[in-house]
């Protein structure tokens, strides 16, 4: 059973979009679902040698990296702008997983990337031209 504190700094750093993953697992895997809420929210994101925007970026970039993760991958990339991540930086983390993991796998995630922006009314064309592309 997750303490307390630990559900309520989960839902503070991931919102409703992480909340509606665990709730999905409630009734398959409490145990999973408790380690998920103990783990990332009682350890891993308590750490302060990351910022949420940056360690967000890194997760981006791993769940990209690794292909098959467009679920969780949506998820980050709203934590991530929640947490002050601009487009263009997340799609220039993609576009360098693309150089280090494949351009496959990239477009995967900036496809995904795109729909979670549409879904937030963030154009593509605000991006580019704000980097000069």
């Amino acid at each position: 059973m997750p303490s307390e504190e630990h559900v309520r700094r989960f839902a503070e750093i991931f919102g409703a979009a992480g909340e509606a993953v665990l709730e999905r697992l409630r009734p398959w895997s409490p145990r999973l679902r408790a380690h998920v809420y103990d783990y990332i929210a009682g350890d891993l994101y308590a750490d302060p040698a990351l910022p949420v925007r940056t360690r967000e970026l890194v997760v981006i970039a791993t769940l990209a990296a690794q292909g098959g993760m467009a679920e969780q991958l949506a998820v980050h990339l709203q934590v991530a702008l929640d947490n002050g991540a601009t487009v263009a930086e997340i799609i220039t983390t993609l576009e360098t997983v693309g150089t280090y993991a494949g351009v496959p796998r990239a477009l995967n995630a900036l496809f995904t990337a795109a729909e979670v922006f549409a879904r937030r009314g963030l154009a593509a064309s605000e991006q580019a031209e704000s980097s000069g592309r």
